[in-house]
């Protein structure tokens, strides 16, 4: 049996690629810039959950398809960057998540700072 030849999609890779890096990579990178800056590490932290939140917030409101890859990732369903349909997006989960991570980067600076 042959396998079909993927068709070359590097637009849609990219915005996939993007997407798992919202989804995963921020962390990845904010372990390692905790752990190699001579930085403290509370602020390193808060700062991650505030760009991540500000990040996904305007990501959802500017209808980014990396954002919309993201979520469907997390619904573990395919990646499709190509056909968006935004109502599939809970707004629930569009709003609550970035709040708790702001709510929570503000909690870790304000513990850094005092």
């Amino acid at each position: 049996m042959r396998r079909r030849k993927r068709k070359a999609n590097l637009k849609g890779d990219m915005v996939i690629l993007l997407a798992l890096f919202h989804r995963y990579g921020w962390i990845i990178v904010m372990l390692l810039c905790m752990t190699f800056l001579p930085v403290n590490k509370f602020y390193t932290a808060g700062a991650f959950l505030l760009i991540y939140s500000i990040w996904s917030f305007v990501g959802y409101k500017c209808r980014w398809k990396h954002i919309y890859c993201s979520y469907q990732n997390a619904y573990r369903k395919k990646m499709t960057p190509d056909s968006i349909s935004w109502k599939q997006i809970k707004k629930r989960d569009a709003y609550s998540v970035p709040l708790i991570f702001l709510i929570f980067g503000l909690m870790i600076l304000g513990v850094a700072v005092f």
